[in-house]
């Protein structure tokens, strides 16, 4: 079963998505819709995508360069502020820097194994 928790920390200037279960490219996509218009979001907060309890699989490379223009649509504060993706298997860590090294965005993009390492990163 596909979850979305999401947190704003206005301290940290970062949004937490936290996704998990079998994920699509669609579930994926509305959720980075969700965040960044939530009335929470504000224009260069900082995203931090928590997929530690994902499973990837369904994904393929096409898709996730596909999906890694997907920000570029949206104006400046949205896709060019920090993006971080926390991840614990070796197949979501492939993918997910499969995603940093096809973004055209003007989006830093740094995937962890840890949280503490992602956050220490957002906080830089």
């Amino acid at each position: 079963m596909k979850d979305m928790d999401l947190y704003f920390d206005k301290e940290k200037y970062i949004a937490y998505i936290k996704l998990s279960g079998r994920l699509d490219k669609k579930f994926i996509l509305s959720a980075f819709d969700l965040t960044v218009f939530d009335k929470r979001y504000r224009i260069g907060m900082g995203r931090l995508w928590d997929f530690r309890d994902a499973d990837l699989s369904s994904l393929d490379n096409e898709t996730i360069v596909e999906m890694a223009q997907y920000s570029k649509k949206f104006p400046r504060g949205i896709n060019n502020v920090k993006v971080a993706f926390v991840v614990s298997g070796d197949l979501e860590f492939g993918l997910t820097r499969m995603f940093e090294m096809s973004s055209r965005a003007k989006t830093p993009i740094q995937v962890f194994r840890t949280m503490d390492e992602a956050e220490e990163w957002m906080m830089e």
